[in-house]
């Protein structure tokens, strides 16, 4: 039985056209939640006073970054899948100018750079705040700091088309970068999250009757955006179907297009959506930049009230505080 027999190239056409479609659909819905994070963001920053600003600002700029370098390539990626869908007669057309297209044109190079760019960015954001919660035991990020320079060469290579490397060879080396960046992720979620859950236990032993205050910063959705399980948790599905071989037949393929364009589109979105959610919290006044030293029992010597005002105003001010109690406590604090 001859190849063309065994697969229905034309029903496959037509799962990659939706599927591509809806990808570029769905990410220029992702480019108005940045738009509203940086714009909202920043108005909150403005608004803040100025000895409360000190630190906040570079996060707004990647904030902007982050938001600008979505919106081209999801632009571009549009106008590139429109080209395709216009110029496609059927649906085995379509089916095989994406496997003839090796991303060569300016605006498909320029697309994938933006965006690994933004990819980049996050994941050092991610090992940055890592960075943050282990200060006191940094040797614990150097493993997911190695991964995430090895996947930036690697993403740098993909960026950059090479004639002399064939497809096969650009498909295991895009499958590698996903893997480390995935890997990265992982590192740095498992660490993260650890650190939050031990915080929130030590802050309910000292103040038992805070738990509702505390849930701002060590909460359960706080820990979902602080540590970007749902990044790592697409990541992992991504990176397995990835590296899946389909079985042989039109179903099989479709299942594998469907699952493929699914997952990669959830992976690729929360690449940008989980730090900039991060970036969102920090700038708002939800989130540490720094974690405050951890107080000990002696370290209360009075009761602790929350301020009950606006939740930007009333944490970024707590934040201040732990922050200054941590430094003051360095500097000529004797027990």
């Amino acid at each position: 039985m001859s190849d063309a027999q065994e697969i229905d190239y034309e029903y496959l056409g037509h799962v990659s056209a939706r599927g591509w479609y809806a990808n570029s659909s769905i990410t220029l819905v992702e480019v108005g939640i940045h738009l509203f994070m940086a714009i909202y963001g920043l108005s909150v920053f403005l608004e803040t006073p100025k000895h409360l600003r000190k630190g906040r600002f570079p996060y707004i700029l990647v904030s902007f970054v982050i938001t600008i370098l979505t919106a081209l390539s999801g632009s571009l990626d549009a106008v590139w899948i429109f080209q395709h869908l216009f110029q496609a007669t059927s649906g085995e057309s379509f089916y095989d100018a994406l496997l003839e297209d090796d991303d060569s044109s300016w605006g498909r190079v320029l697309s994938l750079a933006a965006f690994t760019v933004v990819i980049i960015i996050g994941d050092a954001l991610l090992v940055y705040r890592c960075y943050v919660m282990w200060s006191h035991r940094w040797w614990l990020t150097v493993l997911p700091a190695l991964s995430y320079v090895a996947s930036v060469g690697l993403g740098i290579f993909l960026v950059v088309p090479d004639p002399n490397v064939s497809s096969d060879a650009y498909a295991s080396i895009e499958s590698a970068w996903v893997f480390l960046s995935v890997l990265t992720n992982v590192m740095v979620t498992a660490l993260i999250s650890f650190q939050l859950l031990s915080m929130r236990r030590t802050m309910l032993k000292l103040l038992p009757l805070a738990s509702s205050d505390l849930n701002i910063y060590t909460g359960v959705v706080a820990i979902l955006i602080e540590s970007a399980l749902p990044l790592s948790l697409f990541g992992l599905i991504y990176a397995s179907i990835v590296v899946a071989t389909p079985k042989r037949s039109t179903d099989a393929y479709a299942s594998y297009l469907s699952a493929f364009y699914t997952f990669s589109c959830l992976f690729y979105a929360f690449s940008a959506l989980s730090p900039h959610m991060i970036i969102f919290r920090i700038t708002t006044g939800r989130s540490w930049m720094k974690v405050p030293q951890r107080p000990s029992d002696g370290d209360l010597s009075t009761p602790i009230e929350f301020n009950r005002g606006p939740a930007e105003q009333s944490f970024v001010q707590t934040t201040a505080d732990l922050e200054g109690h941590s430094s003051g406590k360095e500097h000529g604090g004797t027990h």
